[in-house]
């Protein structure tokens, strides 16, 4: 029997009640269904399926990893293209500000703002200074990689931030000038391997000079007699001006006494003068003399200060004419106002005092000298005029007349004597109305004598130089500490009135007037407490932007010019910046003091003189503040 016979039979079950040929059908059936079911090739199908299985599943495997690598892929390429992570140059803010007019011999500060609006890092950031001629550099924040502070490192720009650079000099240059400042910023994005470069460029115009002159000598001289001219020169600025020259040019036919100064090696008639401190004045004398007549009896002395750079080159900064009448008679007259021959400068209300000097030069008297001042009457307040000689007054005619009858001594002038009259008189103290022009009173002395020249008796006649006396602008400022403003809104921060270990912040206000004339380099400052604090918070109306020096606590603000009318014709210019001030326990019960003494310096363009006003200390205890009035004295 085969082998699987024996499965077949232990499979098979006999029924029950059946006979011999039922039993032997139902054998054979059996066997065969189970031979068909042991001759099927199981394993060949077997095998198939799991090679199909296995086909699907790596065909699976397959397509799960380029999904994945195409979702890195994209993530990826989202990363770099963000806005966080995408570079652009535009993104990039870079600006180059500083004072567009400025006077020479003071320092200059210029800012270089960035601003990286993007999600990228810049590295190895280097900014390359080109500076002009005439700048001299003093330092910077950061500070510079060389002595010369052309080289500037920042090294990195991180993504959104903001922030300054400054650099400051001294700016020397002449009147008018240009002066070019130029920076070349390189940098690195942080995802990129390339450097980027940007060129600013920004131009200050030098409109004054920090270093002025003033000339005093005699407006009329003989021949052969000695010239004393005085040369003042002024530092108006508050830094200290070195390298300072003179320069003196004369007409022919003038000998000239050399100064004891130094003299500059290849220039004519230059001279080095000593350096000069903040708002001080030094003086410096020519003397020499005219050893002929020339054919113009009206000669022009000029005089002329500088400073010198490095390289031996002048730049000027001030030059002024002293004019000068060569007289052939020998009666000289010299005028003054208020001890000034040319010019002067008065103010409304000012008295002026006249002073002519009479003198012979001759070999022989003058006799019978009449003198006549003439002076304009437009300005003059004829009411407080002061003569003590007796002169004869016409105040139509704006003159005073003197003869031997009110001055003996001019009936006879002797050889080499001198003489003075003097009288005394105030500009009025308002203008009439409808003045636009710059006003100004000029005088003049005329006088005849009689000289016996030979036999023969010989009218003289003889004038002084004119001088002109220009009236000053009124020019004034106002300080003011707020906390409210006139309709009670609140300007300031914190307690009120202050209290210890707790800030106050107040905003302080400053307000120019000016009223005749255009002035020019305007400056106000004031200093602050130690216990006080600037907040950077501040506003003009006009002028540069304000600014505060920490070493020294000073705050300032600067205009470069101020028109005739501010405050009287129109609104006053206005600053005004923000403090805080916390108290310490020690200032309990105390009135504090929040700003020191005001002060405005300026020049007038038409009288040429140099203008200060000043304005009382700010403190806590504001009177002017309705809603602060009472409330100054620290509380515990």
């Amino acid at each position: 029997m085969p082998k699987d016979e024996s499965k077949v039979k232990d499979f098979y079950i006999e029924p029950e009640n059946s006979d011999d040929s039922d039993k032997e059908y139902m054998s054979k059936e059996a066997k065969k269904a189970f031979t068909k079911l042991y001759d099927r090739k199981v394993s060949d199908d077997l095998s198939l399926n799991l090679k199909t299985a296995r086909k699907r599943h790596a065909w699976l495997i397959i397509i799960s990893t380029l999904g994945l690598l195409f979702l890195v892929a994209l993530a990826v390429l989202f990363f770099f293209n963000s806005d966080d992570r995408k570079f652009g140059e535009e993104a990039i803010s870079l600006t180059l500000t500083g004072p567009k007019q400025a006077p020479s011999g003071q320092v200059a500060e210029y800012i270089i703002a960035y601003h990286n609006d993007q999600g990228v890092d810049l590295n190895n950031v280097e900014i390359n200074l080109r500076y002009p001629a005439g700048f001299t550099f003093e330092g910077s924040l950061p500070e510079a990689e060389n002595k010369e502070g052309t080289r500037l490192l920042l090294n990195r720009i991180h993504a959104r931030e903001s922030g300054n650079i400054s650099v400051r000099g001294l700016l020397v240059g002449e009147v008018g000038e240009n002066k070019q400042f130029t920076a070349i910023i390189t940098y690195e994005p942080g995802n990129i391997n390339a450097q980027y470069a940007r060129t600013l460029n920004f131009a200050t115009e030098v409109v004054a000079s920090v270093l002025n002159l003033e000339l005093v000598g005699q407006a009329q001289l003989p021949v052969g007699e000695d010239l004393a001219l005085t040369a003042t020169y002024r530092n108006s600025s508050a830094q200290a001006l070195t390298g300072l020259v003179i320069r003196l040019t004369v007409p022919g036919g003038f000998e000239l006494d050399l100064p004891t100064l130094t003299a500059m090696p290849g220039a004519n008639n230059t001279w080095f003068l000593p350096d000069l401190e903040p708002l001080a004045e030094a003086k410096v004398e020519f003397k020499g003399r005219f050893t002929e007549l020339s054919s113009q009896e009206t000669q022009d002395i000029r005089v002329a200060v500088g400073i010198v750079d490095d390289n031996n080159e002048v730049t000027i900064q001030e030059e002024k004419i002293h004019q000068l009448n060569l007289v052939k008679t020998h009666l000289t007259l010299n005028l003054t106002a208020n001890d000034v021959s040319l010019k002067s400068a008065v103010d409304l209300g000012q008295q002026i005092t006249y002073q002519v000097t009479l003198a012979n030069e001759s070999e022989t008297p003058f006799s019978d000298i009449t003198l006549v001042a003439k002076l304009d009457a437009s300005y003059l307040d004829w009411a407080t005029l002061r003569d003590d000689s007796g002169g004869s007054v016409n105040q139509g005619a704006g003159t005073i007349t003197w003869t031997k009858d009110s001055l003996p001594f001019l009936a006879s002038l002797q050889p080499g004597s001198r003489t003075t009259v003097r009288w005394y008189i105030s500009v009025q103290p308002a203008l009439p109305t409808g003045i636009t022009a710059a006003p100004s009173l000029m005088a003049k002395v005329e006088a005849g004598a009689s000289q016996l020249v030979g036999e023969k008796l010989q009218a003289v006649n003889s004038e002084s130089n004119e001088v002109i006396s220009k009236i000053n602008t009124r020019f004034t400022i106002e300080a003011d500490g707020r906390y409210y403003t006139d309709d009670l809104v609140k300007l300031g921060s914190g307690p009120l009135p202050p209290q210890v270990n707790q800030t106050t912040t107040y905003v302080i206000f400053w307000r120019l007037v000016n009223t005749i004339n255009e002035v020019e380099n305007v400056v106000v400052t004031t200093t602050l407490p130690a216990e006080v604090n600037f907040t950077g918070q501040s506003t003009v109306a006009a002028g540069n932007a304000i600014t505060f020096n920490p070493n020294t606590r000073e705050v300032r603000w600067t205009l470069n010019r101020l028109p005739a009318g501010a405050g009287a014709s129109f609104a006053k210019p206005e600053a005004s910046f923000e403090v805080a001030v916390t108290p310490l326990a020690t200032d309990a019960n105390k009135i504090l003091v929040l700003t020191k003494t005001s002060t405005a310096t300026a020049r007038d363009t038409s009288s040429g003189a140099d203008l200060i006003a000043t304005a009382k200390f700010i403190t806590t205890e504001i009177d002017n503040d309705l809603g602060a009035q009472g409330k100054g004295i620290v509380v515990p």
